[in-house]
């Protein structure tokens, strides 16, 4: 079976290729080594799209490339893997890793002795790396031995009309056969998230990421955004909001970006300082499946279903580990449903809750959507539910179905779940128990916590007092 396949062999060509010109000097023999990994691959598939294909097709080209002291540079300097990680990639251990990083270091140092040598090897292996084809390169039939031969010492291949019929076609069809069956997704590894890392979902698709991470936005569609596809970037390099009111908004803080407005600073998507610079997430990602160097850090992007995830960072290791996480659901980690709770449900009960689910759900792309979700303490769950309780009710008619944006909230007890409404556009909140209460401080504190004040804004009409807690832009 060979379903996914030609994806991800689409995807991985052209870092295999940038692998394989680390390993070695001749831009061919890099092709060929390409060329044999991406024929093992597909012949494997079945089992290999079920671990790590990235891993195994790297080892299938240091198998043809040769020294594993050379791959092991080329693993540290162009692609900055772990000791730990070589040695899963060589398949010996970590002191053997250890010992062949540190020879193919020395063969690789310029010999003059000098503080920066490290520093000009990685730009050698980099350079090298970074002038390799994106597809593979159309050869003659004769063998890569004979071919050689026929080139003076230390001669390279020009690359010039190589790919002028392959490409129109894709590169990979050429070794791959083109199969008949539908592409699937990616293959990622299945990773053990550490426990201080935390759940964050949109639309359905779920992944988890540091528990340092803030929160942003990723590119927005609307009209009147001067770009291909009427892109705009209205808070998508840095992050809005962070854990912790002490932390500094920066391009050094890694964030979670969704299809939304968080500032009222935008600009066309494209522009400089429109694309983060650090270690970020964008759900929605505009960006095809694959990898993209963006200065100094790469944009991975996976499918999920019909959505795109990208992970932005120069670690890999960090990239797969976050978009290995990725997985779709109909309920996230938080409580919330990813089809929109518009209208309060009654509980079993005025009971106090164990846990309060926190879903913020948008009609910005004209459907409503999960945008954002988590979940509260015991502690403050129990606090909204007794000032809720305590609050004067709020006369007059009902507000009809919300739109725009909306929060619903899941309390949560052994004996069954209580859904309120916290309708932004008439200054209320339903609640599962018939009352209506306003939304003021001593109602909105116990859940406007960790991202919600990015992507929630305080009704027009309710009192300064609530920018603290409410003050995301949703113009």
């Amino acid at each position: 079976m060979t379903g996914g396949y030609d994806e991800w062999a689409r995807a991985r060509t052209p870092s295999l290729l940038a692998f394989a010109s680390g390993l070695v000097e001749d831009a061919v023999d890099a092709d060929a080594a390409v060329t044999g990994a991406l024929d093992r691959m597909r012949s494997t598939w079945s089992r290999s799209s079920r671990e790590d294909p990235d891993l195994e097709a790297r080892r299938h080209v240091i198998r043809a490339c040769g020294s594993p002291r050379r791959a092991a540079v080329v693993l540290r300097l162009l692609e900055d893997r772990s000791d730990a990680e070589i040695a899963d990639v060589l398949r010996c251990s970590q002191s053997a890793a250890r010992r062949h990083l540190q020879r193919g270091l020395a063969e690789v140092r310029p010999q003059a002795g000098s503080l920066d040598a490290l520093a000009r090897a990685r730009q050698h292996v980099v350079a090298r790396a970074a002038s390799a084809p994106t597809q593979l390169l159309t050869r003659d039939p004769s063998p890569a031995s004979a071919r050689r031969s026929r080139r003076p010492p230390g001669s390279r291949v020009t690359l010039v009309t190589v790919v002028a019929v392959i490409a129109l076609v894709g590169g990979v069809a050429y070794v791959a056969h083109e199969s008949r069956k539908g592409s699937g997704m990616l293959a990622y590894p299945e990773p053990h998230a550490p426990a201080s890392w935390r759940y964050e979902s949109y639309d359905g698709v779920q992944v988890q990421v540091p528990g340092t991470w803030g929160w942003g936005a990723s590119p927005i569609r609307a009209g009147y955004f001067d770009s291909q596809g009427h892109l705009g970037a209205c808070g998508t390099a840095t992050a809005t909001v962070t854990p912790s009111a002490a932390d500094t908004v920066s391009p050094l803080v890694g964030f979670v970006g969704r299809p939304a407005m968080v500032t009222e600073r935008c600009m066309s998507w494209g522009a400089d300082g429109s694309v983060p610079t650090g270690d970020a997430v964008w759900f929605d990602s505009p960006y095809p499946v694959g990898q993209k160097v963006l200065g100094p850090t790469v944009a991975e992007t996976r499918a999920v279903g019909d959505q795109r995830v990208t992970a932005f960072s120069p670690q890999p290791g960090l990239r797969r580990q976050i978009l290995g996480t990725a997985t779709q659901v109909d309920v996230d980690a938080n409580g919330c449903p990813t089809r929109a709770v518009a209208e309060p449900e009654a509980g079993p009960g005025d009971r106090q809750p164990d846990s309060l689910s926190v879903c913020v759900y948008s009609q910005d792309t004209g459907v409503s959507v999960l945008l954002y979700s988590t979940e509260v303490s015991t502690v403050s769950a129990r606090a909204y539910a007794d000032r809720v309780r305590s609050a004067s009710a709020v006369a007059g008619s009902s507000c009809g179905t919300p739109s725009g944006r909306w929060v619903a909230l899941g309390l949560h007890g052994g004996d069954g779940t209580r859904w309120d409404v916290v309708d932004l556009g008439c200054d209320r909140i339903l609640t599962g128990t018939g009352r209506t209460v306003g939304v003021l401080p001593p109602t909105v504190r116990p859940w406007a916590v960790a991202g919600v004040p990015a992507y929630v804004s305080a009704p027009s009409e309710a009192p300064d007092s609530l920018d603290q807690y409410l003050h995301a832009p949703t113009g």
